[in-house]
């Protein structure tokens, strides 16, 4: 799954990258981010109340009569108008805006083998736009009910985890036509099979600290020496 995402740009980093020339000012007094698990508030970018809108939502949808909180929306569920996320997909699109992501990769076979973290980010050093599904509306309480959930490419794997899930990460262009509300689901649902090719990332191990959500250094995201295979 895509479990642990990094926000270390400044929130108009991200609005410059879709918006060159932005008519507003927008503020985050939390400052960076560099290990965001489920269950917390990041950025996320919108327009469910027509104006585009940056503000923090509830990363995890618990749909109603559901015992699961999701975390993660897969691609061919979406692809399919499979349920829940048919009920998300015409008007419950969101951005997530981040530098990167984590995965772990297992150094042997077998449960309790070590695995090595890696960060994922754009190989030119520019922020990503996930493609996300909220049940979140102006007004209503930022709780579990109306969290969202990352669209994750489950067939494609992972980077460094073929059995891991990639977030699907939208070109600009692409994350804005995602959020318009003018247009219909049956229109952006197919953008993302669109989504940055692998060739867009690069990657590199960093230290087991990160493996803690409550390790929030800047040097989490730095490269260190890979670990020995078991």
């Amino acid at each position: 799954m895509c479990g642990r995402i990094v926000q270390k740009s400044g929130p108009l980093d991200y609005v410059e990258r879709i918006f060159p020339n932005p008519r507003r000012v927008f503020d985050d007094p939390a400052g960076p981010r560099y290990n965001i698990p489920p269950g917390t508030r990041p950025m996320a970018m919108h327009r469910l109340a027509g104006d585009f809108e940056l503000e923090r939502l509830p990363w995890g949808w618990r749909p109603h009569n559901s015992k699961y909180l999701m975390s993660n929306a897969r691609l061919d569920k979406i692809l399919a108008n499979a349920w829940p996320w048919k009920l998300l997909t015409a008007h419950g699109r969101i951005l997530v805006p981040a530098d990167g992501w984590y995965e772990w990769k297992a150094l042997g076979d077998g449960a309790k083998v070590p695995k090595q973290p890696y960060y994922i980010h754009a190989a030119d050093g520019g922020p990503l736009f996930f493609a996300g599904l909220s049940n979140w509306r102006p007004g209503a309480e930022k709780d579990e009910t109306h969290g969202f959930a990352i669209v994750t490419n489950d067939a494609a794997g992972g980077m460094v985890d073929v059995h891991d899930r990639r977030p699907v990460a939208l070109p600009p262009d692409l994350a804005l036509q995602w959020i318009d509300p003018d247009l219909t689901a049956m229109q952006v649902v197919p953008l993302l099979s669109q989504g940055l090719p692998e060739a867009a990332f690069t990657w590199n191990p960093v230290r087991q600290e990160v493996g803690n959500s409550k390790y929030q250094l800047p040097d989490a995201i730095e490269p260190v020496p890979p670990m020995a295979s078991a």
